[in-house]
């Protein structure tokens, strides 16, 4: 890919293809249009810039910019219509369906606003319900379900099922889940969008803190650009395109 694609921008705080950290991620001229009753809707229009590795890295722009179409491309769900996308040195867009699947099974975490949680299974099972799909024994993926809900400060509430919990705590949840399968990667798409102000902001400290903690690349799409803390990375869509 060109590395010196023009970069993301948001005040000071874009990220330079040429940092001297590893990247997580390069995308050169990104599109992706979409055909709607006959009409041709350009959700991107063409978007090149990078994300650092082992940073928290905020999506941000009004809503219907394209923030989450983005964000769905980064992981994988989708593919775009043209341009490059690179993830950790590996050009992904040219993976096969299975192929992308199974990198993004690898290697990536999502986090969604609704949440997402299968309401019959207890806290435990959620998390541990990615891990199926991983080489482990049941023992060791109840244990390793275990240890995140702890680490998000959930361990005493495992046998509990999502009705029971709160809003924050489900959302808790989800971050432990997708802390699980011990990604590179992990995407949040409004994570915060069902939230109040103050467990908002609890959520994006605690996404903050899991990502110094186990070494991962967080990527978070919202449009409360009050949650970003001062002077981290910022990529600023607009219109389908960087602002």
């Amino acid at each position: 890919m060109n590395q010196h694609t023009e970069p993301a921008n948001f005040e000071d705080r874009n990220i330079p293809l040429d940092a001297p950290h590893p990247l997580a991620a390069q995308f050169e001229a990104i599109t992706k249009e979409y055909t709607l009753d006959k009409v041709k809707v350009r959700a991107l229009g063409g978007i090149s810039g990078a994300i650092v590795q082992g940073a928290t890295t905020f999506i941000t722009g009004p809503s219907g910019s394209g923030k989450s179409t983005f964000l769905n491309i980064l992981g994988l769900v989708d593919r775009p219509t043209s341009g490059a996308l690179s993830l950790f040195g590996e050009d992904v867009t040219r993976l096969s369906d299975a192929a992308a699947a199974d990198f993004r099974s690898r290697n990536i975490g999502f986090i969604f606003q609704s949440f997402n949680l299968i309401p019959v299974l207890s806290l435990r099972e959620n998390v541990e319900f990615p891990l199926l799909r991983h080489r482990m024994s049941a023992r060791a993926r109840r244990d390793r379900a275990a240890a995140y809900l702890e680490a998000v400060g959930l361990g005493g509430m495992m046998d509990r099922r999502p009705g029971e919990i709160s809003g924050g705590q489900r959302q808790r949840v989800a971050v432990a889940r997708a802390l699980a399968t011990e990604p590179r990667l992990i995407v949040a798409d409004e994570p915060t969008a069902n939230l109040d102000s103050r467990t908002s902001r609890e959520i994006v400290a605690l996404l903050a803190r899991m990502q110094a903690e186990f070494d991962t690349t967080v990527v978070i799409c919202t449009h409360e650009t009050q949650l970003i803390p001062p002077q981290s990375p910022v990529i600023e869509i607009i219109d389908g395109r960087l602002a």
